[in-house]
């Protein structure tokens, strides 16, 4: 678990915590803690909300505590001690009775019972515990693999990768893997505040420019979304819900055949959450470019910082990534594509 400290943290520095926990009877989640040789002294419960994290101190006294949150969603919560140092994470919700008992020199081998998800996920960790000790993180990374690849539907999976994982800056390996769980295994309200860390490691001086993305293709393969490698590109965002999808994609289409130019990368890429209806779709279309599917939707890492906010969506961005056009305007972003390569014929 410590190799996700400097990432948490260096996350909870950019936002604003706040300490407000109104708990009541019908409408919380409880967790109750006892952690030997903690003797008194003040931990740090952190968790995520609508408005980014909740954040609060809470006393152990005599090696106990308790703590009353609320979360409609379930999220992971986090127990830091004094020297910032994680000791503890577990998946609540509101109606959960969660009861965490372990030693302060000992976070790898701490039992948190309460429910099927936390007590398979403390007990991998308990499991685990001697390449975590040791800081074999290669031994804890394909351990956690195999869990993934035998447990594709259990939401603990994802717990699993997305805080235990130590390599995640291997974008495309880290995509690879949340690839392979079903829809149910990776809920949004866990998903979107890991992309949301994520995203908070990249550089902020970048933040305008569109980068490389490594997404899923409709040729089942990890591909690269490269705008360097093209003069002018056209990222054209959707969803099979979206009022307008057919004669959007048609726009589109009849875009790049009109305009015959290799100097212009098409990418669509949808960000439904379901996979088989996205392959559904792609399967019996004519599109003549390669198509793409979004892990995560709008929080994927690679495009949480364009802040989409509805589809369809176009961007326009020269080789340097150089955003040129970001809008909902179909005809916008076709005019922005031929003045541009208009001007360097």
């Amino acid at each position: 678990m410590n190799v996700l400290n400097s990432r948490i943290l260096s996350y909870f520095t950019l936002v604003v915590l706040s300490a407000c926990f109104v708990a009541c009877s019908s409408d919380h989640f409880s967790v109750k803690g006892r952690i030997t040789d903690a003797g008194t002294q003040n931990v740090r419960v952190v968790y995520g909300s609508d408005e980014g994290f909740e954040a609060t101190w809470v006393t152990v006294k005599d090696d106990h505590f308790v703590f009353t949150g609320s979360s409609e969603e379930p999220v992971v919560l986090y127990v830091f001690n004094q020297q910032k140092k994680l000791l503890v994470h577990a998946l609540v919700k509101n109606g959960d009775d969660v009861e965490i008992e372990g030693s302060l020199s000992a976070p790898y081998r701490m039992v948190v019972k309460g429910t099927d998800e936390n007590e398979q996920w403390s007990g991998f960790l308990i499991e685990n515990s001697k390449f975590f000790d040791s800081e074999d993180f290669q031994s804890v990374d394909r351990a956690i693999e195999k869990f993934i690849a035998e447990n594709p539907d259990n939401v603990v999976s994802a717990l699993l990768l997305t805080n235990d994982y130590s390599n995640l800056t291997d974008r495309q390996k880290v995509e690879t893997l949340l690839g392979k769980l079903s829809i149910e295994a990776r809920p949004e309200s866990i998903m979107k505040y890991f992309y949301a860390m994520q995203a908070m490691q990249g550089d902020e001086s970048k933040k305008d420019r569109i980068q490389s993305m490594q997404l899923y293709s409709s040729r089942d393969s990890i591909e690269t979304v490269a705008p360097y490698k093209y003069s002018m590109n056209l990222l054209y965002f959707w969803n099979p819900d979206d009022k307008m999808r057919y004669s959007d994609f048609a726009n589109v289409k009849n875009f790049v055949r009109e305009l015959n130019s290799k100097r212009l990368q098409v990418a669509d890429i949808n960000l439904d959450s379901d996979t088989l209806r996205w392959k559904s779709i792609v399967r019996n279309d004519s599109a003549k470019w390669v198509r793409y599917w979004a892990v995560g939707g709008v929080m994927n890492s690679y495009l949480h910082n364009l802040k989409l906010t509805s589809t369809p969506y176009y961007i326009v961005a020269d080789s340097t990534g150089k955003q040129v056009y970001q809008g909902d305007s179909f005809a916008a972003a076709r005019k922005a594509v031929e003045d541009k390569l208009t001007k360097r014929k």
